[in-house]
């Protein structure tokens, strides 16, 4: 990822390129678990499951089922996520771009 300067932004203190570096960086992981929760959601619905079959199916209990459900996203990290998919037989693939 490019810094904020790199991108021609200027003008803020040093401290305030930190601060939004962070921010970028936190949304775009937001954005990629958002995608794999999504991706799980559907493998869930496609399937008809009751929260107790997929739970039964992921291994987690029925709360933990009910999070993921419910699309409590902040409960989840993307190595979770990841997991989760990889326990249903699906894979990831990433890309990584400039």
């Amino acid at each position: 990822m490019n810094s904020l300067q790199d991108l021609g932004i200027s003008g803020f203190p040093t401290w305030e390129y930190s601060t939004l570096e962070q921010d970028i960086a936190e949304l775009e992981s937001l954005r990629i678990r958002t995608e794999l929760m999504l991706a799980l959601q559907r493998y869930i619905e496609q399937r008809q499951w009751t929260l107790d079959e997929a739970a039964h199916a992921f291994r987690q209990s029925s709360p933990r089922m009910q999070n993921l459900i419910n699309g409590e996203i902040s409960r989840f990290s993307v190595e979770d996520l990841i997991q989760l998919l990889s326990r249903a037989g699906l894979t990831v693939h990433m890309s990584v771009q400039s």
